[in-house]
């Protein structure tokens, strides 16, 4: 008897440990992976410079892009030349760009990406010379020197290549030699300063804005950290007002957030990719009731019958009732869709330009972005 009692009591507890997992939310990301503090951001450098030491692939005698600012770097030193003196094709004018990442102290090193921006083939086995990467404000933050790398042996311009050889590049491979990297080439001079421990507010900017996750972040806030800690300004912005036990010591603040776990909330979207025939969507999609004929399909999207029972209303629901019919009923998402085309074998074509006619007709409520 006291068998039976404890098996009886197993079950109870089973069912109420399934109930608790049932309540809790499906999943949650960190803070971090959508929101991040204003003013930790990464800030793009430029600069002009010279790549030497090229085989003969460099500027022109013609380019003065090179030539001229060489001959205003040799002055500098004490030799005196003319743009006409220098020979050959060792030297390239570049175009330079780099990232300065938030938070980057004096003296850390940066990759910085060089780009021809005169007539020179190649710039394989060429160093750059010294030279500054400013910011939008004009101030030097990071300066530049060191060999090219990245740039395979025996490849030119892409419009170089045999004309063979360039139709069997795939789109968006072609290697181009007029573009490399210096790795580790920037040395950074100047900091953006960035003082959080004197900070009495920070702010949280979303990655992606929207009104929902913009009051869920804030609400999360202030269940952990106390009433009134934190308010959403607007859809991409959370004001958050440091406590007293963590004035002057705002990382660990920033730190504590960004580990909270949120649901963030989402437009819904359909991307269709036309070249490959993928359909990616996200779990809001719905659908209205529609009916639908594309090259011998017939697919009707309806509202189930409120006096459907048992097996007829699980027919009005979604249920293949011919080869190529499917029923649906209204609100369905767009797994139900796609899994009512797999039934009855129609190819991602059909499904994509059913899909593109269903968002004309106003029928799919989610964007619909096509690639």
């Amino acid at each position: 008897m006291n068998f039976y009692k404890f098996v009886r009591l197993s079950k109870v507890l089973l069912l109420f440990f399934l109930a608790a997992l049932l309540s809790t939310p499906a999943w949650g990301v960190r803070v971090k992976d959508v929101a991040a503090l204003r003013g930790a951001r990464d800030n793009e450098l430029i600069g002009f410079g010279i790549v030497v030491g090229l085989d003969g692939t460099g500027d022109s005698q013609e380019s003065l892009l090179s030539r001229k600012p060489i001959v205003n770097a040799l002055e500098r030193i004490g030799i005196s030349l003319e743009s006409q003196d220098i020979l050959g094709r060792s030297i390239a004018a570049v175009w330079l760009t780099a990232t300065l990442p938030p938070f980057a102290k004096s003296g850390q090193r940066l990759d910085i990406t060089v780009a021809t921006i005169g007539d020179a083939v190649s710039l394989r086995g060429g160093i750059l010379i010294m030279a500054p990467l400013r910011g939008p404000d004009r101030l030097v933050y990071a300066v530049g020197q060191g060999p090219i790398a990245g740039i395979p042996k025996g490849v030119s311009r892409a419009d170089a290549l045999p004309p063979e050889e360039l139709v069997n590049l795939p789109i968006g491979s072609r290697m181009v030699a007029s573009v490399g990297q210096v790795l580790g080439g920037a040395i950074v001079e100047r900091e953006i300063n960035l003082n959080l421990n004197s900070r009495a507010r920070v702010y949280m900017n979303l990655h992606s804005p929207d009104f929902t996750t913009a009051f869920r972040l804030a609400k999360l806030i202030n269940q952990k950290l106390g009433i009134r800690s934190a308010r959403a300004q607007d859809a991409g912005t959370v004001e958050v007002s440091v406590p007293d036990s963590y004035l002057g010591n705002t990382v660990e603040l920033i730190s504590f957030i960004e580990n909270l776990e949120i649901s963030p909330d989402h437009t819904a979207k359909v991307v269709l990719d036309e070249r490959s025939g993928t359909v990616v969507m996200g779990g809001s999609v719905r659908i209205s009731p529609i009916a639908i004929s594309q090259n011998g399909l017939n697919i009707q999207v309806k509202l189930p019958s409120p006096n459907a029972q048992g097996e007829q209303g699980a027919q009005a629901e979604g249920t293949t009732l011919a080869s190529n019919v499917f029923m649906l009923k209204g609100g369905a998402d767009l797994k139900e869709i796609v899994d009512g085309f797999n039934k009855i074998g129609a190819s991602s074509k059909d499904l994509i330009e059913v899909l593109k006619a269903v968002k004309t007709a106003g029928a799919l409520h989610a964007e619909l972005v096509i690639r």
